[in-house]
C-alpha cells in the first residue's frame, strides 16, 4: 500500500511554514496582524496634542456637569423650604381662625366663671401655644403708632389726647407675624384728636 502524504493539519497539527518565508512575511502575505510601524516624532506629538484635547474637553464637561448638579440641588433646597413655608402658612391662618372664634367667645362671657369658660379660656390658651410652636408670633399694636403695612383701620374714633392721635386706641382681630413677614394685619381702631 502506497503510504499517505501528511498535510500541514495532520503533521503535528501545525501549520507549516512555507520555505524561504519568515513567519512575519507569511503572516503579511495572508491578510493577518502587521507589526505597527514606529510612528515618527512629529506623529506622535499631534496624537498626544489631539489626546491632551480630549482630555481637556473631558474635564470641563465633568465640572460643568458638577457644577449644575450643585445648582440642581440649591433649587429643589430652596424649594422644599418654600413649599414647606407654604404649608406652614396655611395651617396657621385655619388656626388663627379658630381662635378668632374662641376670642369672641371670651368677649361674650365677660367676666363669667364656670367650666364651660375655663375650658374655653385653656383651649384658647393651648391652641395659641401651638401658634407660637410653629414660628407665628402676635403683632403689638395697641398704643403704638399706626403702620398700615402691620394693621388695617376700620375706624377712626375721636380722642381729646393729642398723645393718642394716630395711635391704635383698639385691637378688633389680632394680627401676626412669621419672622418679619406679617402673615394677617391687625384690624384696629385708631384715634383721632378733632381739629376745630
Amino acid at each position: 500500500m502506497p503510504e499517505e502524504q501528511q498535510t500541514p493539519e495532520r503533521a503535528g497539527g501545525e501549520e507549516q511554514q512555507p520555505r524561504g518565508t519568515s513567519p512575519g512575511q507569511d503572516a503579511r502575505s495572508r491578510g493577518g496582524p502587521q507589526e505597527p510601524q514606529p510612528a515618527s516624532p512629529d506623529e506622535r506629538d499631534a496624537r498626544l496634542a489631539e489626546q491632551a484635547v480630549r482630555i481637556d474637553e473631558l474635564t470641563r464637561a465633568y465640572a460643568a456637569l458638577v457644577e449644575e448638579t450643585k445648582a440642581f440641588r440649591s433649587r429643589m433646597e430652596r424649594e422644599r423650604v418654600r413649599v414647606l413655608e407654604a404649608e406652614r402658612l396655611q395651617v396657621v391662618e385655619a388656626l388663627l381662625e379658630a381662635m378668632d372664634e374662641l376670642d369672641r367667645a371670651l368677649a361674650g362671657a365677660g367676666e363669667s366663671q364656670g367650666p364651660l369658660v375655663d375650658g374655653i379660656r385653656l383651649t384658647h390658651q393651648v391652641l395659641s401655644k401651638r401658634i407660637g410652636d410653629l414660628g407665628a408670633v402676635r403683632l403689638e399694636v395697641v398704643g403704638q403708632r399706626f403702620d398700615p403695612a402691620r394693621a388695617e383701620a376700620i375706624d377712626v374714633v375721636p380722642v381729646s389726647d393729642e398723645e393718642q392721635d394716630e395711635r391704635v386706641v383698639q385691637e378688633v382681630r389680632s394680627g401676626w407675624r412669621i419672622g418679619d413677614r406679617v402673615i394677617r394685619p391687625a384690624r384696629v381702631r385708631v384715634g383721632r384728636v378733632a381739629r376745630a
